[in-house]
């Protein structure tokens, strides 16, 4: 009963119309049966019609004249053609016309236990019941009935369907897609097509109005931020403010990493991925100039590395590992880009830091984790940075793995292309 329930509509409908053609089969049945002569009721009201005329020519039956006058008479009633015989089978006369096509019946006519003749009785307009016949008919029927549930039942639930595939689509993401029914649909299921798409109509338009303004109000923050790094590096020529600028270029340095971070996030949010063909190498040795670090601490193991991805974002993931490295781990000790088995491009950064607490290893790269309290000063990093050091490694095909080396720090990588999950037992 519970896999019935769980079945598709469709399925559902076409079943309890065959149930209810199945039904209507065996009433059918029954109803014919009632007219079958060898069975009651009908059969036995024949049978006493049939002894009751037979008697009444028995009574006559020394009489030509009278006999004939009845069989005339029952003729004439009945629209009947009536053939009388004798006790041999000698033909005595007829009634009712020369020819009949219809069902016949034999009355034998007795008085006592002798044995008088017959009445052969053919009834004009009527034709023999014939169970052959009928379960044909019936066969027809069921089959005609049958492939007409199934057509209804696909035209009630094929609006359905579309509606759940459009709907599926849109929560995967895709919110252009549209529930698109025929022009002859009518009712309430187009106005529930109606509703869905313009529920997705509005879902878009407010998270492209939301893409806009995460856009413009992120582009209106770095624009101070730049000035005031500016001004700070203009105070810089007095050594009295050092400390104070600082301060205040630390915090403007995480500010800008954090409106980068929400920029990255809201494009994967919206798969509005810029793809060109770069060179990897390059990439990151651009951004670990950018971050100060010696060029000894980069070691491509490739000359070129050229791939089709969006370099922002890649740029973006290298830079969350090395702030995370530099501020939670006691420094880069290196940064590597190398190719594995499966094809793939790695980039990982290695670290001199104590390596992760064991119960916060699995969880490195979920959003917003921070680890418990009382953990390592490794585990204030594990917020937005790392968990969208994983979404962009996804979203060009790779993943992220972190693990902790047996000399001490920890290793973390992210990989671009050759399918989600690669290299993440990669050599040590």
């Amino acid at each position: 009963m519970r896999r019935w329930r769980e079945r598709r509509l469709h399925h559902q409908l076409f079943g309890w119309m065959a149930l209810t053609i199945l039904a209507s089969v065996a009433i059918s049945a029954i109803v014919l049966s009632a007219f079958d002569p060898g069975k009651a009721p009908f059969g036995l009201q024949l049978d006493r019609v049939s002894a009751f005329a037979a008697q009444r020519f028995a009574e006559r039956w020394g009489d030509a004249a009278a006999r004939d006058a009845l069989a005339r008479d029952a003729a004439e009633a009945f629209g009947a053609r009536l053939e009388l015989f004798d006790a041999t089978g000698r033909a005595l006369s007829v009634a009712g016309g020369s020819t009949c096509r219809g069902p016949s019946h034999v009355l034998d006519v007795s008085r006592g236990a002798e044995p008088l003749g017959r009445v052969e009785v053919c009834l004009h307009g009527l034709r023999r019941f014939r169970p052959a016949v009928a379960l044909a008919v019936l066969g027809t029927m069921c089959l005609v009935l049958w492939t007409a549930a199934a057509m209804l039942s696909r035209r009630i639930t094929r609006p359905l369907s579309l509606l759940i595939a459009a709907t599926r689509e849109i929560g995967r993401g895709s919110l252009s897609a549209r529930v698109r029914l025929g022009r002859h649909q009518r009712g309430e299921l187009r106005h529930l097509a109606e509703s869905v798409n313009d529920m997705a109509e509005r879902i878009e338009r407010q998270l492209e109005d939301q893409r806009e303004l995460l856009a413009a109000v992120s582009h209106e923050v770095r624009s101070p931020l730049a000035r005031l790094r500016l001004g700070a590096e203009i105070l810089r020529a007095d050594p009295r403010n050092a400390a104070a600028l600082d301060s205040i270029e630390r915090e403007v340095v995480e500010l800008d990493g954090l409106v980068g971070n929400l920029l990255a996030s809201s494009r994967l949010d919206f798969k509005t991925l810029s793809r060109q063909e770069v060179d990897l190498a390059e990439l990151c040795r651009q951004v670990v100039a950018r971050h100060q670090l010696p060029a000894s601490c980069f070691e491509p193991a490739l000359a070129l590395a050229l791939a089709d991805v969006d370099p922002t974002l890649v740029a973006r993931a290298l830079d969350n590992l090395l702030d995370n490295a530099a501020r939670h781990a006691a420094g880069v000790v290196a940064c590597r880009l190398e190719r594995s088995a499966a094809r793939a491009f790695v980039i990982e950064v290695r670290d001199a830091g104590p390596g992760f607490p064991p119960e916060v290893l699995p969880r490195v790269f979920e959003a917003f984790y921070r680890g418990p309290v009382g953990a390592s000063d490794r585990s204030g990093s594990l917020g937005l940075g790392l968990s969208l050091v994983r979404r962009i490694a996804r979203a060009h095909g790779g993943d992220a793995w972190a693990e902790n080396l047996p000399g001490g720090g920890a290793r973390v990588a992210f990989s671009i292309g050759g399918g989600a999950g690669v290299a993440r037992t990669p050599e040590r």
